[in-house]
């Protein structure tokens, strides 16, 4: 029961202060918007109390300037609940700017504390120079008025020491907590721009990669597109063998042509930054496709692949990033093999995971490229045919691995080889 009040209340309380605040609104005018409103239902409180006191004292005309200042409270929420932020903070200012003034100076309530309170709240709260001017001008001269030339009570009694005392006090408090909801909107402020910064920069990183990706992808083919046209070039080719190369120009052009349109896909996907959109799909087609993009680089290494993956087996990840993650460690076990030698790809379920497998019988890596592999360190190598690498796909790797909840992991000797395990979650088809 007393958390039901509780939160009762505090979705009371909290309407209260939202009047015209709308969630399209401007951070810094939604919280100035949202202080204009609870001074002004504590105001309509604090006067409401007045008016019964000073209406019990006899003393009617303060009496009715605080039934006034109750009206114009009221006033200023509704222009905020119809979005008339302006009107009501004109309203508002201009209103308690004649109402404390003669107060002050025929009841010596102790208004000038409220006039210093509405004068801070005006220089922080009107962004117009020449308005903020004005207002500040003439808040000012009125807050001297009561200070230094008080009148005598001619509109009724002064009120007794005891009550300006404690308006001196609320007014003392209404300063503080005004400056401290304005130090607090400041500080939000300054933590949301550099959380505006940090995603600023996080997308920049996104887009890096991208590039990073589309420059490893296209390079190799691009590569031997242009070792094929070499060939022809220099006219080294017999008859037959131009026949042979121009199917094969014809083929690594489609399936450049392709790997292009998804790449394109993918980072248009992720123009808001690497988004990563689970599938489920099997492993085996995806594995074909990326061969027939190695096809040529494979012939002219005369490799022998083994590929060991049932036709069942399938993940659930994000399709277009693991054949980004596939087709740079197969590029890499391409590059890194010798002439005539061997790769294996195979897969095996253990669990809620699909353990990928991609081994070389190639150059292999010592200690200290292995700590290398998975870091920002970039470092240039050649491949057995003199192809050269940065590093920067297996980087991409990790990352996309990690995005889809999966893990990878190398082992490798200098000239025995590397083996490249990925382990990925297991999709059901």
């Amino acid at each position: 029961m007393t958390t039901t009040l509780f939160t009762f209340v505090k979705q009371t309380l909290n309407k209260l202060s939202n009047v015209g605040i709308y969630p399209d609104m401007p951070y810094v005018e939604s919280r100035y918007t949202k202080l204009i409103n609870i001074l002004n239902w504590i105001g309509m409180c604090c006067m409401f109390t007045y008016v019964i006191i000073n209406f019990t004292n006899e003393r009617y005309f303060l009496c009715f300037l605080n039934l006034l200042n109750v009206c114009d409270a009221a006033t200023v929420l509704l222009l905020n609940k119809s979005r008339k932020y302006l009107s009501a903070r004109l309203v508002m200012v201009g209103s308690r700017l004649v109402i404390y003034t003669i107060a002050g100076l025929y009841f010596h309530n102790g208004g000038e504390y409220f006039l210093v309170a509405l004068l801070i709240t005006t220089s922080l709260m009107f962004d117009t120079k020449w308005i903020r001017f004005l207002l500040c001008s003439l808040i000012f001269v009125a807050c001297a008025a009561v200070i230094l030339f008080p009148q005598p009570p001619l509109l009724g009694s002064p009120v007794p020491k005891e009550q300006a005392f404690l308006n001196m006090i609320v007014g003392i408090l209404l300063i503080i907590g005004v400056v401290t909801y304005f130090k607090s909107i400041q500080r939000s402020y300054q933590l949301e721009v550099e959380k505006q910064r940090q995603a600023l920069f996080s997308l920049n990183k996104d887009k890096e990669k991208m590039f990073s990706i589309l420059a490893h992808d296209i390079r190799s083919p691009m590569a031997t597109l242009e070792n094929l046209l070499q060939l022809f070039h220099q006219d080294l080719l017999t008859e037959n063998e131009r026949v042979e190369t121009v199917g094969l120009l014809k083929n690594q052009v489609s399936q450049l042509g392709s790997v292009i349109d998804n790449l394109l896909r993918w980072s248009v996907r992720g123009m808001q930054g690497i988004q990563t959109l689970p599938v489920v799909f099997f492993l085996q087609p995806l594995f074909g496709e990326i061969l027939q993009f190695f096809d040529l680089l494979i012939r002219q290494k005369q490799l022998t692949i083994h590929i060991q993956i049932p036709e069942r087996v399938a993940l659930v990840a994000d399709y277009d990033q693991i054949a980004v993650i596939l087709r740079n460690l197969l590029s890499n076990a391409v590059k890194f093999s010798k002439v005539g030698g061997r790769i294996t790809i195979s897969a095996i379920e253990k669990g809620d995971l699909i353990h990928i497998i991609i081994k070389d019988e190639g150059m292999g890596m010592d200690d200290s490229r292995l700590n290398m592999l998975f870091t920002s360190s970039q470092f240039s190598s050649r491949g057995t045919a003199g192809e050269r690498g940065f590093g920067i796909g297996l980087i991409l790797c990790a990352e996309f691995t990690r995005l889809n909840g999966g893990s990878i992991s190398v082992e490798s000797r200098p000239h025995k080889g590397s083996t490249f395990t990925v382990s990925l979650p297991k999709g059901e088809i």
